[in-house]
């Protein structure tokens, strides 16, 4: 029989960034793959989709958080801003491609 300390606490833990930071690089990636993996599974099984999308959810922000501690680790970057960055680089390179067509300053399409 176990017995209950005074420090014992049956609390939930809060699965969130603070909690994912003790987790190695290692254990994030894998976290990371085996949440991606498993939603998969829900996501493309005809038969039970209706009954494991909650699981779905909870997986895929399971998997979302691990990613971006590992991110954060990795590159030094908050998540958001790296996305951002990202996604201003990828605007500007389409923006800035000569053969894509671009109407000058002053004319709009209507």
């Amino acid at each position: 029989m176990i017995e209950k300390t005074a420090n014992s606490t049956t609390e939930p833990a809060v699965i969130d960034e603070a909690y994912m930071e003790r987790f190695t690089n290692d254990q994030l990636a894998y976290k990371a793959w085996i949440g991606a993996d498993l939603v998969r599974e829900i996501l493309f099984d005809e038969e039970g989709i209706e009954n494991c999308m909650q699981d779905a959810k909870f997986e895929t922000a399971h998997a979302a958080m691990a990613l971006r501690v590992l991110v954060r680790r990795l590159t030094g970057m908050n998540p958001d801003e790296l996305r951002k960055a990202v996604q201003q680089r990828q605007l500007e390179s389409l923006v800035l491609e000569p053969e894509t067509p671009q109407l000058p300053a002053w004319e709009t399409v209507q």
